[in-house]
């Protein structure tokens, strides 16, 4: 059970750690931010979080995307042992969560400051590609999880909470062109992670088994 909170407090403490981060750095940033081209509610070419990285404090951001990646596999493998598992794609859920998971630590790669014509250089291709990596993977691994979740008794609320996560996320990705879609997108995959992190850790401490 010690492993299981563990895990559980990590899935807690990395979203809130990532936002915290990327809020400080967007107004300790601000004025860096607009010079390059970015509208705080518009849409432009200028990735945010990601272009907080290229910033005077932007070695916090390239932590702050490792830390989260690392958080979010330790939690996904915990996450794991803490529903029951049925079914032959059971592990679909957990793997697609950890892909998640390296995608974010692949994003500590530098974007480039301008994404209209798409990447120029090997860092920013990598950013690009983890990032597109870890939007697929994380939508995926919400439907395989809404599945196995509703076979436990002990998640079946959670498992249409994950379906109606995965049907919003949709929607906000296409939304996500604009800043403050993008806002909101981020929003529901944090705070997913963090609500599941939650009950995992109050599963752990009534002691009950998990799997």
């Amino acid at each position: 059970m010690v492993s299981s909170r563990n895990a559980a407090l990590a899935g807690m403490v990395g979203p809130v750690v990532f936002a915290l981060v990327a809020v400080f750095l967007t107004f300790a940033q601000y004025g860096f931010m607009v010079g390059l081209g970015w509208k705080p509610l518009a849409a432009s070419d200028v990735p945010w979080p990601s272009g907080l990285a290229l910033g005077p404090l932007g070695w916090l951001q390239v932590f702050n995307f490792a830390f989260f990646g690392l958080t979010l596999i330790f939690f996904a493998l915990d996450l794991h042992r803490g529903v029951a598992s049925r079914g032959r794609l059971s592990w679909a859920g957990p793997a697609l969560l950890v892909v998640s998971g390296v995608a974010l630590v692949l994003a500590a790669f530098k974007t480039d400051a301008h994404l209209m014509d798409g990447p120029r250089t090997w860092h920013g291709a990598i950013h690009l590609l983890a990032f597109i990596l870890l939007v697929l993977s994380f939508l995926l691994a919400l439907f395989f999880w809404w599945r196995r979740l509703r076979r436990d008794p002990r998640w079946r609320g959670y498992a249409l909470y994950t379906l109606i996560t995965a049907i919003v996320y949709i929607v906000l990705l296409f939304a996500s062109t604009w800043q403050w879609g993008f806002y909101l997108f981020l929003g529901v995959v944090l705070a997913w992670v963090e609500v599941m992190a939650i009950h995992l850790r109050s599963q752990a401490e009534t002691h009950q088994p998990l799997a």
